[in-house]
């Protein structure tokens, strides 16, 4: 432990970055100072809605299953806090049964092919 004038330093945390694994996003931006992003990872992608910055609820899919659901006329995705309701060309997201925001379906499959 680290001693400055006669105080022990505790370390509080450390991040280290693995230069082999870079972070592959897409982001949305929503009204309210929210973004809806999604992740690659290596069997899904991960939705992440944030709040000013700050990640709010996340949920994991496979890739396969999010792009039929915009193929979809009408369709529900997801169960628990993070939920996704297709109607037409548009998506509601939904937090806590709560709409938050509403994007076209169309931006959000573009968003996902961009991780392709």
């Amino acid at each position: 432990m680290d001693n400055v004038n006669g105080k022990d330093l505790i370390p509080l945390k450390t991040s280290y970055i693995n230069t082999s694994h870079i972070i592959i996003m897409e982001s949305i931006y929503l009204e309210n100072n929210l973004k809806l992003s999604f992740e690659k990872l290596q069997q899904t992608i991960r939705l992440i809605v944030s709040k000013n910055d700050e990640e709010w609820v996340c949920r994991k899919e496979k890739y396969e299953n999010l792009i039929a659901f915009t193929d979809i006329n009408q369709a529900h995705i997801f169960k628990g806090r993070l939920q996704l309701i297709k109607l037409d060309d548009n998506i509601g997201i939904q937090v806590n049964n709560k709409c938050i925001s509403t994007i076209s379906a169309e931006k959000f499959k573009q968003a996902l092919n961009n991780l392709r």
